[in-house]
């Protein structure tokens, strides 16, 4: 079995797929051969989603259906966008659409909302991470609350018997001006000041910073190390 990480979140839209874009092409320009799963999106619209941004991180692989195999177009949780088109969440093909996804080196799994938001009736992303065996990625939003919501991410997956692998700090829209930046209630102060706070209450983990529309997390940190084997049933 290949090695994947999952990505997951503090909540929605912290840039969890800017940061799973950001590890896939890192991995891609050192030459190892990478998939991206995504198992359910929602709020998909005709343009560049989700999805397609992490096929084309890892090089267009396979098919672009396959990396997210199960789709639906309303900007809410998964289960309800699928009740409004009349469908249900394939609680089985969130497992087993990782199964394309084997004969590569390693794989990029991108939950959907944070780690705690249903996938699907019975399916939380936790239960995912678990089912897999796969030790997860935490990302957060760059505004302020980003300790609290990192600590308790990591408290309760730790709790559930998951892994944490590392922190991924993302900025996701340009810090606007609050000042000088070398005033302490900057957004820019600020982020740096958070940094620092959550390396000392997590020194055991890498934590990195994804700027704003940046292509790599810095410091580098690596990736394929943290890694573990899929665990399929």
């Amino acid at each position: 079995m290949p090695n994947a990480l999952f990505i997951t979140g503090t909540d929605t839209d912290v840039g969890k797929t800017a940061t799973a874009v950001a590890i896939l092409r890192q991995l891609v320009e050192a030459g190892i051969v990478c998939r991206a799963y995504k198992p359910v999106a929602s709020g998909v619209v005709p343009g560049l989603s989700d999805p397609e941004q992490l096929w084309q991180a890892a090089g267009c692989p396979g098919l672009l259906a396959e990396v997210c195999p199960q789709v639906f177009h309303a900007a809410i949780a998964p289960e309800q966008a699928a009740r409004a088109e009349g469908r249900r969440v394939d609680e089985r093909l969130l497992r087993q659409g990782i199964v394309p996804h084997l004969a590569s080196d390693l794989i990029v799994v991108e939950g959907a909302g944070g780690l705690f938001s249903p996938l699907g009736p019975g399916t939380l992303n936790a239960d995912l991470a678990r089912d897999f065996g796969l030790p997860v990625v935490v990302v957060d939003a760059a505004r302020l609350g980003l300790i609290g919501r990192t600590l308790a991410t990591v408290t309760a997956a730790r709790a559930v018997g998951l892994t944490v692998a590392a922190i991924v700090i993302s900025e996701t829209a340009a810090m606007r001006a609050n000042g000088p930046p070398d005033r302490p209630e900057s957004p820019a102060a600020t982020a740096a000041a958070s940094l620092d706070d959550l390396r000392r209450h997590l020194p055991e983990l890498p934590i990195g910073w994804l700027g704003y529309r940046a292509d790599k997390i810095a410091p580098a940190i690596n990736w394929r190390s943290l890694a573990a084997p899929v665990q399929q049933a």
